[in-house]
């Protein structure tokens, strides 16, 4: 586990008998110091643990990032190259709450499968049950944001090979702004062991179910202050924001005005390709009821993707920040008001 180099670390411990600096695997109990090889027993503080990661790029840096999205790719509006007006970049800490665990579980149960039986006319498919066992053995590691991001828009954030440093408000907060955590903590770790269930189930897709049995393990539940860079920009008299990744530079979320040519040029191609397979398609695999059923999907395949860039195309907002399922920010920390230390 140690030797991922794409784990969470921690950094900023010392050893307490040669004092040398120690860099920790983030959930690692038991450690050895490099220096003096003295066996230590990494505990935590009564509470939740809090790090926090430093930011590594500057304003212009993030600025750069945020001109460079407005600037490429058909589906904003090729105006904003030359007609968005950035503001002043901000930096702000912003907390989410992470939950960590190891899950392992065990199902007995009957599989269902199929298989081909007699020949000619008397061909026919058949289904039947075996006997399976399954074992899963996984790692969970989420992290959810710790107040409303109806504000931001961030609702996850990637944590792999970040090192983590112990929260100092005080350093932090003579760098940028610093948001405190207004979500529940219970019920974010509710929502993850429901997750953790769901996603972990060894009875998935079995036809019956006779034995199951799930267990989480070593679980670790933190806040996580992560830099983000805020730029906020106008264009046609009105704001959008676009946040940057203050750690490796990414586009965690930015909001754009779509591009009307490509919308309009997308919802124009769906229909051509649908015409195509309800016509030439459907002469080339003969008129059947399997086959028209096939170009039937088809068609309406086509329709339905041309309507989607269509009808959502007017406003674009991508980043790595912006998730679904169950990365989206739980409903209850929409309703709590946001709070800034100070």
């Amino acid at each position: 586990m140690s030797g991922n180099p794409r784990e969470s670390r921690v950094q900023g411990l010392s050893c307490p008998s040669c004092g040398g600096a120690l860099e920790v695997a983030a959930g690692l109990r038991v450690v050895e110091c490099p220096y003096c090889e003295t066996p230590l027993l990494a505990s935590s503080e009564v509470g939740i643990r809090r790090w926090a990661v430093e930011p590594k790029i500057g304003a212009e840096r993030a600025r750069e990032v945020a001109e460079k999205w407005l600037g490429t790719g058909w589906r904003r509006d090729r105006r904003l190259r030359n007609q968005a007006k950035q503001g002043e970049a901000m930096l702000a800490f912003l907390p989410f709450f992470r939950m960590q665990a190891d899950v392992v579980g065990f199902a007995l149960g009957t599989e269902e499968r199929r298989r081909t039986v007699g020949s000619g006319k008397n061909r026919r498919t058949e289904t039947y049950e075996v006997d399976v066992e399954r074992s899963l053995e996984e790692s969970f590691d989420r992290t959810y944001p710790a107040l409303d991001v109806a504000e931001w828009g961030v609702q996850r954030i990637d944590l792999r090979s970040d090192p983590l440093v112990p929260y100092q408000p005080e350093s932090l907060r003579r760098l940028g702004m610093v948001f405190s955590p207004t979500g529940s903590e219970v019920k974010v770790k509710q929502l993850a062991r429901q997750l953790m269930a769901a996603r972990s189930d060894p009875g998935r897709g079995l036809k019956r179910v006779r034995f199951k049995f799930v267990e989480t393990l070593r679980e670790r539940f933190s806040v996580i202050y992560y830099p983000l860079w805020i730029i906020r920009y106008r264009f046609e008299n009105r704001s959008y924001q676009i946040l940057v990744d203050g750690e490796d530079g990414a586009l965690v979320y930015g909001k754009a005005p779509g591009n009307d040519l490509y919308r309009a040029f997308m919802m124009v191609a769906s229909q051509a390709g649908a015409l195509f397979l309800a016509t030439t398609l459907l002469q080339a695999i003969g008129v059947s009821f399997g086959g028209m059923a096939v170009v039937g999907v088809g068609v309406f395949a086509a329709l339905m993707w041309g309507w989607k860039h269509f009808r959502h195309g007017g406003v674009v907002v991508e980043g790595t920040g912006v998730g679904e399922g169950d990365t989206q920010s739980p409903e209850w920390l929409s309703q709590v008001p946001m709070t800034t230390e100070v």
